[in-house]
């Protein structure tokens, strides 16, 4: 799972990413660098944590997530209502590739970071970010329509069909786009999610407004439920985030960090709430896998088949896929195993078709 981080400069993008992959990307060059930032990170799942105290497994294997963190972008003077691309191609290219974004949006006060704008106002930068995405996606429809238009003209009869339902589906767009919508709010059969999947359109992508907040996040549920309120859509979402206060609490030793804290009061860290949200949005979910060797955690879609799950893991057990013995974590810990799960009747047998739940711990059986 990639995870697009964006926003205009000086919002503490890159601070947010530290917080996030627990990394030390420098913060001082103010959006001043054009490379992307990239971390590979775990995600913190107890369900495996607690089946290894069962198995004793060789080594524990979580999902992974991996954050880029791109270049940002100078936004639109202030009233501006820009009408042509403004995005830098390479931090497009990047985004386009995303499996989700999160648009981080400054509402933090600290007189030494200049702003880019004349003031701080995270519910109006949302509104940008967004504008920003929807015209970028305007103009990759805007000029496949263009192409298509011509080519319907001179197309074979075998070929028309293709190409008039791409056109429709081209319009629908469109208009969606420029009524202020995003892409996202158009239902598409998965056909049709399939053959948009190549334009990588950004308004299509899940979206989290990361407010990034003072450390105490004063102020920052209201402005969360404003973002929320002008951004209605499908896959949208908004969560504040102690950017700084988070980066820093992630250097330091996990119980340094618990204590330090609470002494705060500052409750339970939010990066957990990020991934979760994300998971969430894309519709993804975890099975598990528990033996002697490992215990791990493999990310699918949300109603995933038995037999995806097995072409998860490996293709070969897809294609000589059996049965699946199926089992809930929480029983397989209680009985301490799968020999007592089984005289419990609590691990039972699975065809292909069976839908995976999250947190299901899967036995593949194949032949090949």
């Amino acid at each position: 799972m990639d995870i697009a981080i964006a926003g205009f400069p000086l919002a503490g993008k890159t601070t947010v990413f530290n917080a996030l992959a627990h990394a030390r990307a420098d913060v001082q060059t103010f959006g001043a660098s054009s490379s992307p930032n990239l971390a590979t990170v775990k995600v913190p799942d107890e369900r495996i944590e607690k089946l290894a105290t069962v198995f004793k497994p060789k080594k524990i294997v979580p999902a992974e997530v991996r954050y880029v963190d791109v270049a940002g972008w100078q936004p639109p003077d202030e009233g501006e209502r820009r009408v042509a691309e403004s995005i830098p191609a390479a931090v497009l290219a990047s985004l386009r590739q995303a499996d989700a974004l999160l648009l981080v949006v400054r509402s933090f006060a600290n007189e030494t970071v200049p702003l880019a704008r004349s003031q701080v106002d995270p519910v109006a930068d949302a509104r940008s970010l967004a504008e920003e995405l929807l015209l970028a996606d305007l103009m990759v429809i805007e000029r496949r329509q263009e192409r298509l238009d011509r080519e319907l003209k001179s197309a074979p009869a075998a070929e028309r069909a293709a190409k008039a339902s791409e056109f429709e589906i081209m319009k629908r767009l469109r208009d969606e786009l420029s009524a202020g919508r995003p892409a996202r709010v158009i239902e598409l059969t998965p056909d049709e999610e399939k053959m948009l999947r190549g334009y990588g359109l950004l308004s299509l992508k899940p979206t989290i407004f990361i407010v990034n907040g003072d450390d105490d996040l004063a102020g920052a549920g209201d402005v969360v439920k404003a973002i929320e309120a002008a951004q209605p859509f499908p896959k949208s979402a908004a969560l504040a985030l102690p950017g700084r206060l988070e980066m820093e609490l992630g250097e330091m030793d996990p119980a340094e960090a618990a204590e330090f804290r609470e002494e705060l009061g500052a409750g339970e860290s939010a990066v957990g709430n990020v991934v979760q949200t994300c998971y969430r949005l894309l519709e993804r979910m975890s099975f598990l896998t528990a033996g002697e060797d490992e215990c791990r955690a493999w990310e699918i879609r949300t109603g995933a088949t038995a037999v995806e799950a097995a072409g998860a893991i490996h293709s070969d057990l897809a294609r000589g896929f059996i049965r699946a013995e199926v089992i809930n974590w929480e029983d397989l810990i209680a009985a301490g195993g799968y020999v007592e799960a089984r005289k419990l009747g609590k691990l039972r047998s699975e065809g292909k078709t069976y839908v995976v739940r999250d947190g299901d711990v899967l036995t593949i059986l194949f032949n090949v």
